[in-house]
């Protein structure tokens, strides 16, 4: 294994420590820097029940999955990161990495994509931890919160609308990043609702397939809104999509992937 790997990919990209105890996650600074600066380590909180405090490491680039085994091409950028620790690899530090989709004018940040540890690879690395499942639909919700708890005390009048969270659920890694960032909210052609989507991936740790690497093992993987995307939306300064919901995936790798007709503003 190469450890040098984690160590360059590290100094690349820009690293945030996070406490998910600090005051930084009242709704009052929602929309800020530091609030979507250690986004996706509040979500590791979230999408595995846990107060355990990772460093974050944040990619500028989305990168590609590189070329297949022996090719040479390597990964690069968000998608060629890794959550830590892993098997193998027990004794690095617990990191997530975070890539944030922005609006076609990049005024606004859109999508987040977190990967993080799965709760039953935090309960095998950490002893004393005593995490447990999630979605990224909890994800969501606490974003959505955080976001109508601010934006309906900075404009007095505004109701949030009703929010539907859907949780588009991955197979596999080619699945998961089609087409990322993926569009995470739409109003519904068959409700007439605003949908949230959670776009996710869970890898066991204990996973049986043979070419998943460990270092691919143990993580979720979970694309979700924005803050300011959702605070547009509400304002209704931005209109979001109207959609058919997205489409399901098979569980089978060999099977085609369907495409999305819904495209982030």
């Amino acid at each position: 294994m190469n450890i040098g790997k984690f160590i360059s990919a590290a100094a690349a990209a820009t690293v945030v420590s996070v406490g998910l105890s600090a005051p930084a996650y009242a709704a009052k600074d929602v929309f800020s820097a530091k609030y979507l600066n250690k986004y996706c380590g509040v979500a590791q909180g979230q999408i595995a029940n846990t107060d355990l405090d990772p460093a974050i490491v944040i990619y500028s680039e989305l990168g590609s999955a590189g070329g297949p085994p022996g090719s040479g091409i390597p990964a690069t950028g968000f998608i060629g990161s890794d959550a830590l620790p892993f098997d193998g690899a027990e004794f690095l530090p617990h990191t997530v990495t975070q890539y944030v989709g922005f609006s076609s004018d990049e005024s606004y940040a859109q999508t987040v994509m977190c990967k993080m540890k799965s709760w039953d690879a935090l309960n095998t690395y950490y002893p004393d931890s005593s995490a447990a499942g999630s979605t990224c639909v909890d994800v969501n919700q606490k974003v959505a919160r955080d976001v109508i708890k601010q934006v309906e005390a900075d404009n007095p009048g505004v109701v949030a609308p009703v929010i539907v969270y859907d949780n588009w659920v991955s197979y596999t890694g080619q699945q998961w990043t089609d087409d990322a960032p993926a569009p995470t909210a739409y109003i519904s052609t068959a409700d007439g609702l605003l949908h949230v989507v959670g776009k996710e991936l869970y890898v066991e740790r204990t996973n049986p397939i043979p070419f998943i690497p460990p270092s691919k093992k143990g993580v979720d993987y979970c694309q979700t809104i924005a803050p300011d995307y959702l605070g547009e939306i509400i304002l209704e300064n931005v209109q979001a999509p109207v959609c058919d919901a997205p489409p399901a995936y098979s569980p089978n790798p060999f099977f085609p992937i369907p495409t999305w007709d819904c495209q982030n503003p």
